[in-house]
């Protein structure tokens, strides 16, 4: 057994055993009451049963031939979508949903632009992500906010 081989078998254990945890913690929730509502249990629950099933790919049928696992182009561009999450996180806490969504959807789009319209000057592509950010958001607020009445956060320079 090669060395790869059994690192993801090790790997795999791991895995199973995180989700066997998160699905104990997940039942330990208490249910909403309302006939049908699956409650809070059901979004750790299925990331539970996608780990749980990674981890017996794992078990199975190890990984291939070591190889680079990102180069560092796409270290970098990880690295800052990564920091367009903590900016989101940032603008929830401080301007709310109204703020922080409609400019992080721009952001985003903006950086995803730059691989699949590489052939749109710099200008169309912050028009194109400046329009989806607003409708995007818009569109957002309105099935969440007035469609489902749901409170979203409204950050501490909005209260």
């Amino acid at each position: 057994m090669s060395t790869k081989s059994k690192k993801d078998r090790i790997l795999g254990v791991i895995t199973l055993l995180l989700a066997a945890w998160i699905t104990f913690l997940s039942f330990q929730l208490k249910a909403t009451g309302y006939q049908g509502d699956p409650g809070p249990r059901m979004f750790p629950l299925i990331g539970a049963g996608v780990m749980a099933l990674c981890g017996i790919v794992l078990l199975i049928a190890p990984g291939k031939k070591p190889g680079v696992f990102l180069t560092k182009a796409q270290w970098a561009s990880a690295g800052k979508l990564f920091a367009v999450y903590i900016l989101f996180a940032l603008l929830l806490w401080l301007g709310g949903f109204l703020i922080a969504v409609p400019i992080t959807l721009m952001i985003v789009t903006y950086m995803l632009s730059g691989l699949s319209a590489k052939h749109n000057s710099r200008k169309k592509r912050i028009l194109i992500a400046v329009i989806f950010g607003i409708v995007g958001g818009a569109l957002l607020y309105l099935a969440y906010v007035i469609g489902l009445k749901a409170p979203m956060p409204t950050g501490i320079l909005l209260r």
